[in-house]
């Protein structure tokens, strides 16, 4: 392995570190694979913990944005993708290649086959090794481009349960406010009844001394019957 290549591979590790666990056993194998073309050489990208259909849409999205090729869908297959006439530096060598891929669940995770067709042949260790270690280079920044999706994905999540836990701690600081209000009005609801009470007592003897006046009136009345 070139000095250049061997500097890749340890920072691409180092960045997978850095990343999390996300992808830290991402990794790339090479054999021959069924696909549209018959039987090819083929790579696959084992990705553990990232969704297949996360992969899918990020797949198409980053090979647009990075070399500029659209992906379309190979008629007449299941879930096979196809990116046509592009280049891709140390692999295509200064020429255009077709790549083809699919995409399908594996364990918890997903599995990302390609199959670059080039004039000399399909890439594989064999066909040129220095031009499938710059596709394997390919794939280990696509594997980042996942741990970096899975990674902001995590935070939204973080965020969204953060944002849950405000709007709680809102409502329970709104049911205190409510609660100290309660008792600010049962207070003053105290204070009135104390004094409507004291008032009510006040009246009581305000009318009891009105009705011993009134029985006194009666009496006096009853007395000058007695006159007759």
């Amino acid at each position: 392995m070139k000095m250049k290549d061997l500097l890749f591979s340890l920072t691409f590790m180092l960045l997978l570190v850095l990343a999390g666990s996300q992808v830290v056993s991402a990794q790339v194998t090479s054999q021959r694979m069924t696909m549209s073309r018959g039987s090819n050489d083929a790579m696959i990208l084992e990705l553990p913990t990232a969704d297949e259909k996360m992969v899918d849409k990020l797949w198409s999205d980053w090979l647009k944005d990075n070399y500029s090729v659209k992906t379309k869908k190979v008629k007449k297959t299941k879930n096979e993708l196809e990116h046509l006439n592009f280049s891709i530096p140390g692999v295509s060598t200064g020429g255009k290649v077709d790549m083809y891929s699919s995409i399908r669940t594996s364990g918890g995770g997903s599995e990302l086959t390609i199959w670059i067709a080039t004039p000399d042949g399909y890439i594989s260790p064999e066909l040129d090794s220095g031009r499938y270690i710059e596709a394997e280079k390919m794939l280990m920044r696509f594997a980042l481009a996942v741990s970096k999706s899975q990674i902001e994905m995590q935070v939204e999540e973080e965020e969204k349960a953060l944002k849950d836990l405000e709007k709680e701690l809102e409502r329970i600081r709104k049911d205190k406010e409510k609660l100290e209000q309660d008792i600010v009005d049962a207070e003053r609801a105290i204070e009135k009844a104390r004094a409507d009470i004291e008032n009510n007592l006040s009246e009581q003897e305000s009318k009891t001394r009105e009705i011993g006046a009134q029985i006194e009136k009666i009496e006096a009345t009853k007395r000058k019957l007695k006159d007759f």
